[in-house]
């Protein structure tokens, strides 16, 4: 399958899984990412805020209690075709942007070197650590800047063998489903 036929198939089942199967298995994607070690050690978290409607993993509550414990979270705030970044502190201080995406309202300036863990969102990944995003290269151009460890928390049916890759895509380095938490090797 080449990439845009991955990217279909995995947004056709997510779309067809119910609210609480959604509910249900991103609660058990953020109970496996609280076992990372790397990340309960992280000081410095890039997340994403999850697109309700596209059916991405729900990692809000996670993001909400790394937060808590005093972690410093970013989120991206779409600059052109660059990733910047903004504070999490709170969903209240989101703001809805466009295509359903809520970012943080004000920018920090942050150095990609001072992040410990980028938790990336994909519509597919490999067990080679090849992944699928949207297709935009946000991600990519962000990561290849970025020495931070990078994990993928994906719905088990999104984990499929051999998604075609380029030499611009960056690899991750850990996958976190309902199921597993997976590293490459």
């Amino acid at each position: 399958m080449n990439k845009t036929d991955i990217r279909k198939r995995c947004q056709s089942w997510r779309s067809s899984i119910s609210e609480e199967e959604w509910a249900s298995k991103s609660q058990a994607i953020c109970s496996n990412l609280g076992a990372v070690e790397q990340l309960r050690l992280a000081k410095t978290v890039h997340a994403f805020w999850p697109i309700h409607a596209k059916r991405e993993v729900n990692i809000s509550p996670l993001l909400t209690a790394l937060v808590s414990e005093g972690k410093e979270v970013l989120l991206p705030i779409m600059d052109g075709s660059t990733l910047k970044y903004g504070r999490f502190e709170s969903e209240s201080d989101l703001t809805l942007v466009s295509f359903g995406v809520f970012e943080p309202r004000e920018m920090k300036v942050f150095s990609p070197e001072e992040i410990d863990v980028v938790l990336v969102p994909a519509l597919a990944v490999d067990p080679t650590g090849n992944r699928i995003g949207y297709g935009k290269g946000f991600y990519d151009r962000f990561l290849s800047k970025c020495n931070a460890l990078k994990i993928v928390p994906l719905f088990e049916n999104q984990v499929i063998d051999g998604i075609p890759y380029q030499v611009h895509d960056v690899p991750f380095d850990i996958f976190v489903t309902e199921q597993r938490i997976y590293r490459v090797t």
